[in-house]
């Protein structure tokens, strides 16, 4: 059980890479792909906090983007700062509900697409007013809040059950 935690975090990173760029990332809904690796970056956050979910996103955004023709480093910022959001629940506590973790990835999900969008505008690459934009942005964040249950759970699998330290010893 012991490697498991060792090697998990990569192999959560790599499966996410490979699930997104094998035929499930193909899969379309209203013709919007599902952002499968955001979906796991965000999972990863909320399980383990700002700062394991800002490092997970940044080299996930890395490998990422040696798959995309947009320049390199975009998907690396988009996915550290999701990362980082989502891992704000830490300040909850690992008592947080199950129902609030599952809205959360929901919620960063929206606002990491919406964030990328935001971005591939400053360097303009894209179009954020384009008439899709809203389409996009509601069913990736809807898949993952579907699908949260499924990253949480794999985070559970890996980093084993969250500790339960009071709020006032963590700080």
């Amino acid at each position: 059980m012991r490697w498991i935690r060792a090697l998990g975090l990569p192999l959560l990173v790599f499966t996410a890479v490979v699930v997104q760029r094998s035929g499930a990332g193909d899969l379309t809904l209203l013709g919007v792909h599902p952002d499968f690796v955001m979906l796991m970056v965000a999972a990863v956050g909320v399980y383990r906090g700002r700062e394991v979910g800002a490092l997970t996103g940044f080299f996930a955004g890395l490998v990422v983007d040696s798959f995309l023709t947009t320049p390199f480093g975009i998907s690396a910022l988009v996915l550290c700062v999701v990362g980082y959001l989502a891992g704000e629940i830490e300040r909850v506590g690992p008592t947080a509900p199950l129902a609030l973790k599952i809205l959360i990835v929901g919620a960063i999900s929206v606002v990491g697409e919406v964030l990328s969008s935001l971005v591939l505008f400053l360097l303009g690459i894209g179009n954020p007013l384009h008439a899709r934009m809203v389409d996009e942005v509601i069913i990736v964040g809807g898949i993952n809040l579907v699908l949260a249950v499924i990253g949480l759970g794999l985070c559970r699998l890996v980093f084993g059950p969250q500790e339960r330290t009071p709020m006032l010893e963590r700080r």
